[in-house]
């Protein structure tokens, strides 16, 4: 092997990935060196190359996380004893644990509860499992899309524009779609994203179209708005 020489000067740049496959978290490394005096094709193409084995990980642990999982059993239904018997203080604990994670406020709790058609001073046992359900997948769905937000971060080179904010003709479509099925869109936004629906970017704004055109609307609601 030769010798490198000591005047030979380089430049190394790591990129380093944090991403989460489903319940699992791997963290993928790249590490590119050039030369000091490297072009732009030079650069370009040691990018590339970076991400054409990026990917190529990427689709190989999907590949292995999901050929594990479906080896594993099923879980077995939780089944809840004296349905209609008031709510334990361990799941209105759990509530309130839930609730923080969520960071919201007793009325945003409230306000979902409503929505839920659920009375949080008398609700059952049965209700309260739902409930709770219903909860935890709200707190996956904002952690899911914090640490893909953080893994973009990191993987991505930094953008020359910051992110889009959503338009306002997407904004008049959420706001319709939300009225059609009954749905508080500032609170909705909130529970997903942490923000107004105002404060949305164009990524989140696509993303909640894309699902509440996929859900029935009301009876009476009017149908749902096109894709933007």
């Amino acid at each position: 092997m030769a010798t490198p020489n000591r005047d030979e000067r380089s430049v190394t740049r790591t990129y380093r990935a944090a991403i989460r496959l489903g319940e699992d978290f791997i963290t993928l490394e790249e590490t590119i060196t050039l030369p000091i005096d490297a072009g732009d094709d030079e650069v370009q193409q040691a990018v590339d190359l970076g991400w054409k084995i990026y990917r190529a990980q990427r689709e190989a642990l999907d590949g292995q996380v999901a050929t594990v999982r479906e080896g594993q059993p099923a879980t077995p239904a939780i089944t809840v004893r004296d349905p209609d018997s008031p709510a334990s203080d361990k799941q209105r604990n759990y509530i309130a644990t839930l609730q923080d994670n969520l960071s919201w406020s007793n009325e945003q709790l409230a306000s979902y509860a409503g929505e839920h058609s659920v009375d949080l001073v008398t609700m059952t046992k049965g209700q309260a499992s739902t409930f709770i359900d219903g909860l935890k997948k709200l707190a996956d769905e904002r952690a899911r899309y914090t640490a893909d937000s953080k893994a973009r971060m990191v993987s991505e080179p930094a953008p020359d524009l910051p992110s889009q904010p959503a338009s306002e003709r997407q904004l008049q479509a959420l706001a319709r779609l939300a009225q059609t099925r009954a749905v508080d869109l500032d609170a909705e936004t909130e529970r997903r994203y942490g923000v107004a629906s105002d404060q949305l970017s164009d990524d989140q704004a696509r993303a909640l179209l894309n699902e509440w055109q996929s859900r029935p609307a009301r009876p009476n609601g009017r149908k749902p708005e096109p894709a933007l």
